[in-house]
Order: structure tokens, then C-alpha cells, then sequence
């Protein structure tokens, strides 16, 4: 059973869903989430990470399968560049204060809401949506992870890719996905472990601290 407005309200005041800073809205069955600053819009270094395999005699490949995401993105997500410095290849930069993502491009950015449920005796189950005014122009918003797992809250790092015909802006607090609410059968037996899954994520890697200035 998906939540409607009021029982949205109701979750939040009563502590069964986790959004802080608290909505100042909250649509009739969703709660739009935005970008946090512009510091944590991240890019992979795939230079870097090449540079890597060839010194370790290996193919430039990455094997998705076993990589240690943490580990990964501590190493190689590194903050969009500004234009001067990104080069005339690059689908990702930043200008100002706007990332710039031209067809084809990929980055990462996080949510300034912390989303999700209390670890203890959680009762929902959130899913992320894009907003599809925003998918028509070719935005892919946190393409194929679209759950929050019952017991789960942080940060939600978004992967975002522009795959239409437009260079598109995005700038730190635009509202590019929202969350919809369901309620679950039953609090759940297995508890997650918070180190694997990042509960309390703060930053695109997973960790609990916030990216020094």
C-alpha cells in the first residue's frame, strides 16, 4: 500500500520515515528530493583509474561484479571541474554555479535530504522516482536502484546521465527526483548491517563524514 499526503505527514511526524530537512511540501503521494551542494556533484577519474591498471600490468577494465564501491569512489570520484580545466572532450563540468551536462554525460550527486526509516523496527519502504517533466528533456535520475530499503537512511547518491539531444544545467537544489512510500507486510527479521550498506551515509562513497573544504 503506497502512502498518500496524509499519511506521509503522519509518518514523518510520528518518526516512521526519516526526511530531514523536513519537506516544505509534500505532494499527494510523493516528496520531491533536490540536489545538495555543488561541492558533491562527483565525476569518475577514468584517467586515473587507467593509469592505475597499467601500472598493475592490468586490462583497463573494471570488474563491477567485485569492486568494493566504497573503497572505488573514495579513490576515484573526484568534484566536477570547472570548464578551464575540464578540457574540450568533457561531457561534465562545471560552470558557476551549475554543472553542465552535455548528451552522454555521467556524474554523480547527492541529495541534500537525508531519506529513509529507523533501523529499529522499521514499518516502510521507499522507492526513488525521477520527475518525468525532467525525463522528457532526456535526464536519467538514479537509474537502476530505485529502493530504500526498510531500515535504511542517508544521503542518497544519485546517478545521474543526460541521454537526450539537450546540454543540460543542473545547480544545487534543484528538485530532480521525489520519493513515494509504501508500507510493508511486516517489520523485517534480518537487520542490515550499516557498515556494508552505508546507513547514514553522508557522501557519494558511502562514508558517514562530511568531504572537507
Amino acid at each position: 500500500m503506497y502512502l498518500s499526503d496524509r499519511d506521509l505527514r503522519f509518518a514523518l511526524e510520528s518518526g516512521q520515515l526519516i526526511v530531514a530537512p523536513p519537506p516544505a511540501e509534500i505532494d499527494t503521494t510523493s516528496i520531491d528530493l533536490h540536489l545538495d551542494k555543488i561541492e558533491e556533484a562527483k565525476v569518475w577519474d577514468v584517467i586515473a583509474f587507467e593509469e592505475q591498471q597499467r601500472e598493475a600490468g592490468a586490462p583497463p577494465f573494471l570488474g563491477v561484479g567485485k569492486f568494493n564501491h566504497k573503497a572505488f569512489a573514495k579513490k576515484f570520484a573526484v568534484p566536477v571541474p570547472p570548464e578551464e580545466q575540464a578540457g574540450p572532450d568533457a561531457k561534465v563540468y562545471r560552470d558557476g554555479t551549475r554543472v553542465i551536462v552535455k548528451s552522454g554525460g555521467f556524474f554523480l550527486w547527492q541529495t541534500r535530504e537525508s531519506v529513509g526509516t529507523p533501523e529499529i523496527d522499521p514499518r516502510l519502504i521507499c522507492f526513488i522516482d525521477g520527475k518525468s517533466t525532467r525525463a522528457r528533456t532526456g535526464l536519467v535520475v538514479h537509474m537502476t536502484a530505485p529502493t530504500i530499503h526498510a531500515g535504511w537512511w542517508g544521503q542518497v547518491t544519485l546517478e545521474i546521465g543526460n541521454l537526450g539531444p539537450f546540454t543540460l544545467a543542473l545547480c544545487e537544489g534543484d528538485a530532480i527526483a521525489q520519493i513515494v512510500v509504501a508500507a510493508i507486510s511486516s517489520p523485517p527479521l534480518k537487520k542490515k548491517k550499516a557498515q556494508g550498506i552505508a546507513i547514514g551515509q553522508r557522501n557519494v562513497a558511502g562514508g558517514k563524514e562530511t568531504e572537507q573544504k
